[in-house]
């Protein structure tokens, strides 16, 4: 009876959960600071929902957005995406409760925006750190090897998307020294990293290119062409029906999708004495293809020859430059694709070409010269020995060739057939694997510019330098709802260095704070003023700023950015109100000075923007305008 009664405890505890109270706050959250707390999505694909626990979506997230929250519910936030003083004028804009721990808080004003040069060519690609140890690294050194990044920009990318661009939020920001001289500020930013399909890509061209180029890359891992350069001469004639069948039960052991998919031809070649020096037979099925050598491997055919060096070079060349590859592709489309070339000869080789067996054979190449153009076209050749004999040239000429095109030499070995067919069965399955290892990769090459479109997001999508830590992210993005095989935009912590010119550190300012900020500057910068008429004026703008229970005795700066969350650039307001009674006239007419030169510019800044400071509930201040 237990068990059942925790049973339904459960279950009701679980039914009052899906039905939660919505949250209600008479004011916004706000953080020790005193201001309203935001968050952004973890990605690009983070709901609100408009119950906390509910299924019904109230709104997506959009990326790198502030949303505003109102108030909490065990592990969901309200939120809006209206920056509102009160919890009634925030209702009025997309409101929806999202998991805790599907956001990021964002606790400053401070982001990284993105300043006109960042849309120009000639500049440098934005870099990010995930690893303050990694990027220490850089920071001692001053090398980008010793202390690599983890995010990238796609540069190309950049100079085609739209200027308007949201920026890098920060978390916080400290100066450190590059190689031990330079003062460089390191800003920890919320970064977007961009998640690539991992089964699919995104394409940005035309249908026609995409159909061409994913046609591409399907026949060229569905399907091979195999050219089989076969000693036809009198030598072959004892052991040419073995080699065939070594073939036969090595074509035949492929997967019944890749012999569908799969077409072999053939070059024939005697010696230079012979009528026929040499016979191409175009690519066909590997059914037709089997059966046909097994038809040719017969004594009768297998004739010819002088001395026992075959021009098995001449031969491999001719496959290499003169088969007809590209007839493979049949009305259906299947073949194509990868290229293997099988090369059989009996005793001996020539030690170079002749280009007495086809006039277009250069005479004179050099097995290794062979294998390296094989190797540049990656043609794979399995150079098999037929017969026990083994003539001064055969193994050195039929070793370079298969190694050194990146195939491998198969030898006679002691005539046991099963174990040979086992080698040839072994050789052609390992080179169709890495053949379609090293056309993944060369198909990634040519659909590398299609993959992600970087330029569909409301900001600069970073790319993941390592592949390791891009499947990590894919698995972590699973969290915030980024599917791996759709791909999207997860947000993660990261270090980027300062770089004015490219990301101008900017802070997020309401038309009230600037005003504060202004009166306090202008009750500081009196002149022709005593001391302590001074200190009141600045205690009242003070207050106006932290409330009548500030300490006048902390630092002016701290005051600041405690109550309001702003960090001034310089060292101008480090000092509390009673330092101003130990300054000298000149000193408090120097400082007063300097004082009003940056209230003069807070002050054109905030007349220049006043319009959208009436019309936005906070508008984006450069740092550089503040003292």
């Amino acid at each position: 009876m237990l068990p059942r009664l925790a049973l339904a405890t459960l279950i009701g505890t679980c039914s009052l959960f899906s039905v939660a109270e919505a949250c209600t706050a008479p004011k916004m959250k706000t953080t020790e600071s005193g201001f309203i707390f935001k968050v952004v999505g973890g990605s690009d694909k983070v709901e609100a929902k408009k119950a906390p626990g509910g299924a019904d979506a109230a709104f997506t997230l959009d990326l790198l957005a502030p949303y505003f929250v109102i108030c909490e519910e065990d592990q969901f936030y309200k939120v809006t995406d209206l920056p509102a003083e009160t919890v009634e004028q925030a209702e009025k804009g997309k409101v929806g409760y999202v998991l805790k721990d599907q956001v990021h808080p964002w606790p400053t004003r401070e982001a990284l925006n993105f300043s006109a040069v960042a849309f120009t060519g000639d500049r440098p690609e934005i870099v990010a750190w995930d690893d303050h140890d990694m990027l220490q690294k850089f920071l001692e050194s001053g090398n980008i090897n010793l202390g690599k990044p983890a995010y990238k920009e796609d540069l190309q990318s950049t100079l085609k998307r739209e200027r308007a661009t949201r920026p890098y939020p920060v978390l916080s920001s400290k100066t450190e020294k590059l190689r031990g001289t330079v003062d460089k500020r390191v800003f920890d930013v919320l970064l977007p990293a961009a998640l690539p399909p991992e089964t699919k890509v995104v394409i940005d061209t035309s249908k026609d290119n995409k159909d061409a180029t994913l046609k591409k890359l399907n026949e060229a891992m569905t399907s091979a062409t195999f050219a089989i350069a076969f000693d036809a001469t009198g030598s072959m004639a004892p052991f040419a029906g073995k080699v065939a069948q070594d073939i036969k039960t090595a074509f035949e052991s492929l997967p019944a999708e890749v012999q569908k998919a799969s077409r072999i031809g053939f070059v024939f070649f005697r010696d230079e004495g012979d009528d026929e020096k040499y016979v191409i037979i175009k690519p066909q099925t590997v059914q037709d293809a089997v059966a046909a050598l097994a038809s040719a491997a017969k004594p009768e055919y297998m004739k010819g020859g002088g001395d026992p060096p075959e021009p098995v070079l001449d031969a491999v060349y001719i496959a290499h430059h003169l088969f007809p590859w590209a007839e493979s592709a049949g009305a259906d489309q299947s073949g194509g694709g990868r290229r293997i070339l099988i090369a059989v000869l009996s005793d001996d080789a020539k030690p170079t070409t002749l280009g007495k067996i086809h006039n277009g054979v250069p005479p004179g190449i050099e097995p290794g010269k062979i294998a390296s153009d094989l190797l540049t076209d990656s043609i794979p050749v399995i150079s098999v020995q037929a017969g026990p004999t083994t003539g001064p040239n055969l193994v050195s000429v039929l070793t370079t060739i298969g190694e050194g095109s990146g195939g491998q030499f198969i030898e006679w070995g002691k005539g046991d057939d099963e174990e040979r067919r086992r080698r040839v069965t072994g050789a052609l399955a390992a080179q169709l694997t890495s053949r379609a290892e090293k056309t993944y990769a060369e198909g990634k090459k040519d659909l590398s510019k299609l993959e992600f479109d970087y330029r569909g997001y409301a900001t600069i999508p970073l790319a993941v330098l390592d592949g390791e830590k891009l499947n990590r992210l894919r698995a972590a993005g699973i969290k915030f709802n980024v599917d791996p095989g759709k791909g999207g935009v997860l947000i993660r912590e990261g270090f980027v260095l300062e770089n004015p010119d490219l990301l101008e550190p900017q802070i997020q300012v309401e038309k009230r704070t600037l005003e504060r900020l202004i009166n306090l500057f202008a009750a500081l910068g009196v002149t022709g003023v005593d001391v302590n008429a001074m200190k009141e004026s600045a205690a009242q703008a003070l207050a106006a700023i932290a409330g009548e229970d500030y300490d006048p005795k902390e630092n002016i700066a701290v005051t600041i950015k405690k109550r309001l969350g702003i960090q001034f650039r310089t060292k101008l307001l480090e000092f509390n109100l009673e330092y101003l009674a130990g300054l000298t006239r000149d000193e408090r007419l120097a400082l007063t000075r300097r004082i009003q030169d940056a209230s003069k510019t807070m002050t054109q800044f905030f007349d220049a923007h006043l319009e959208e400071l009436d019309k936005s509930p906070a508008v984006w201040m450069p740092v550089s305008q503040l003292p």
